[in-house]
């Protein structure tokens, strides 16, 4: 269906589910009314420069509206099992099923890892204050779309005072046409968390537009580690939106995986809402044959003395195409904030591209600011080093980007390396989980 049969096809917003709470239907239908008013984003601005927003819109929309989520059925997540290297395994089915399956000790700490419908209806008081002020109805057009018509996500819930030491991993299946999935994760103060957000096909879904929103609260000290795992079936075309919010003394260390996907476009953003507040930032992008990767970062310093880093590599293959923009924004009246940012391209063969802006809006002058990027093939010395030592081509090329991406996975937290090492493994053994 064409751009103009989609905007001609508006339709009202529904009537309110019997088992949905008001505040949460008004919010809805608020955004559905932001979405038909608003027009698409221009292409002008650095965030939508390089991708079309009309292959986010659905055709769709009202079917969607009225499917209501669906309520857990009780099986705590049968017949998947729970694997022993987390605290807590969750499934947001294609079905739009959602399943949990969490310790018992930790749900005996107080967490609560649940169906973010559910929680909305047996949880209110707690996830009325955060659910959908960061990532609101009027933050742009896709994510008011996403807020009027999800229905399915998770809600996490951590208390002040509690460490989980094992990661909570929260496995995400997109259907086969429009999937629009949410998280909310409230984490308190003096916390400590990892949140592995894994989105990838379930068997049946290689095709379809995902559009999701994460929204992660961090209390005063509280340490967070948010893993963004995007491995979508060919043509499936990937919209996100992530915003995290550190209080004092807070840290935060969010990392990015990327091999899937026909279209992924990711808009991720950090506020440094308390003094000392620390934020760093990893991605790790490998795209091949006519792969599309456009990926926003942002850093909002908004008290003093917080700290931000920001290490992005990309490596491109075939006729692939990356681009990469990052905001650094330090606000006035603040003082000794401290932001580095830094993105490096491997451009595997020639008909590759790749783009990056790195920006910075710095409203006040007791800062420490850096920026850099590069961009370019292999080095033929290196490969003639390899090739000189009985390497074949095609292996010298595998270790050379393997190795490429390799201080930037040496930085990441133990747990987490392997994890991030396997992506990049199966991308250059052809594989695509």
């Amino acid at each position: 269906m064409n751009l103009t049969a989609i905007e001609n096809k508006v339709a009202s917003f529904r009537t309110i589910d019997k088992l949905e709470p008001e505040w949460l239907y008004n919010l809805r239908k608020e955004s559905w009314e932001f979405y038909n008013d608003a027009p698409l984003p221009e292409r002008v601005t650095n965030v939508w420069r390089y991708t079309k927003p009309e292959n986010f819109l659905v055709a769709n929309a009202e079917e969607i509206m009225n499917t209501a989520p669906l309520i857990p059925d009780g099986s705590n997540g049968h017949p998947y099992p729970k694997n022993s290297e987390y605290s807590a395994v969750g499934y947001n089915r294609e079905d739009m099923m959602t399943m949990v399956k969490i310790d018992p000790a930790v749900a005996g700490q107080g967490v609560i890892i649940k169906n973010l419908f559910q929680a909305a209806r047996e949880n209110e008081d707690l996830v009325r204050q955060y659910f959908g002020t960061m990532v609101a109805p009027n933050f742009g057009k896709f994510e008011a779309l996403n807020m009027a018509l999800w229905n399915n996500g998770f809600f996490i819930f951590v208390p002040d005072n509690t460490v989980i030491e094992k990661p909570i991993a929260l496995n995400r299946h997109p259907g086969d046409n429009f999937s629009h999935i949410r998280l909310l994760a409230v984490i308190g103060r003096n916390s400590q968390v990892t949140l592995v957000d894994n989105y990838s096909c379930s068997g049946r879904a290689e095709s379809g537009v995902d559009n999701s929103a994460v929204e992660i609260f961090g209390g005063d000290s509280a340490r967070v580690k948010y893993v963004n795992l995007q491995r979508l079936g060919p043509q499936c075309i990937g919209y996100i939106t992530q915003r995290a919010r550190i209080g004092r003394s807070g840290n935060i260390y969010s990392i990015y995986g990327a091999t899937g996907g026909a279209v992924s476009k990711m808009n991720a953003g950090t506020i440094l809402a308390g003094r000392h507040a620390e934020s760093r930032m990893s991605g790790v992008i490998f795209g091949d044959k006519n792969q599309h990767f456009d990926y926003h970062t942002l850093h909002h310093h908004q008290d003093n003395e917080s700290y931000s880093n920001i290490d992005f590599k990309v490596i491109l293959k075939d006729k692939a195409m990356s681009a990469y923009t990052g905001l650094i924004r330090i606000e006035k009246d603040t003082i000794n904030n401290e932001a580095y940012q830094e993105n490096r391209n491997l451009l595997l063969n020639k008909g590759t591209k790749a783009e990056s802006i790195p920006e910075l809006e710095i409203l006040t002058d007791q800062v420490r600011c850096t920026h850099g990027a590069t961009m370019g093939p292999i080095d033929p010395q290196m490969l003639f080093y390899l090739k000189a030592r009985g390497i074949g081509h095609e292996e010298a090329v595998k270790m050379i980007a393997a190795g490429f991406v390799e201080p930037t996975i040496m930085q990441m937290p133990n747990e987490l390396r392997e994890m991030m090492r396997g992506i990049v493994t199966d991308k250059l053994a052809g594989e695509q989980k």
